[in-house]
């Protein structure tokens, strides 16, 4: 169900950019958003399925995650949404666009087509998580079982509840400055631990 069904004030507000509104859509959207650009994509096209990689490091699915509300709560995309579709869905074919626009940019491929020769149509669909998905959830979890209690929870609260930097800290009685470090301290370590385990991301 869509997060604006039945709410025709909140879908009024949505479009007219009310402040309140957009950070109760953040809010809503931003852990599942973090899990799907994790994952990755699957692109369907009319000869095959393809696979558009997922995002690895912590702070890159933190950054693409920024650009891509950034996107959806632009005027011209407020306007676009019609409040009946999925909020979600809608969410990530913005995501998947980004994220395809990333490779072209840098002359990437995607399942060895060349990205300029897709047609990408509109449908979009998480990637099958039982490979690299799963290998990737396993060494977080790892992970997090052998760090500070208080990181590994402001690390769920950001990650895992969706808070923002600053309701995260505030949930364990800590300053958003004390939160950040807390934050840059776990992505360093997260991409240390990855690496030493020879973790690719699925890449040979």
């Amino acid at each position: 169900m869509s997060f604006f069904a039945g709410e025709p004030d909140r879908l009024a507000q949505f479009r007219a950019g009310d402040r309140d509104v957009l950070s109760d859509v953040y809010r809503h959207y931003v852990g599942p958003l973090s899990r799907v650009l994790r994952q990755g994509f699957s692109v369907t096209t009319p000869e095959r399925v393809l696979h558009v990689p997922g995002l690895s490091s912590l702070h890159e699915i933190e950054c693409a995650g920024q650009e891509v509300f950034l996107r959806a709560f632009q005027p011209k995309a407020r306007l676009g949404y019609d409040g009946v579709r999925s909020f979600g869905n809608y969410l990530f074919r913005i995501a998947r666009n980004f994220r395809i626009d990333e490779f072209r940019r840098r002359g990437l491929v995607v399942s060895g087509i060349p990205v300029e020769d897709l047609n990408v149509p509109d449908a979009i669909l998480p990637v099958d998580q039982q490979l690299v998905s799963n290998e990737l959830d396993a060494m977080i979890k790892a992970f997090l079982s052998i760090v500070p209690e208080r990181d590994r929870r402001y690390m769920g609260l950001r990650f895992e509840g969706g808070l923002a930097q600053t309701d995260a800290a505030a949930e364990l009685g800590l300053t958003r400055i004390q939160g950040r470090r807390i934050e840059a301290r776990m992505k360093l370590g997260l991409l240390s631990y990855l690496r030493e385990r020879g973790y690719r991301g699925g890449r040979s």
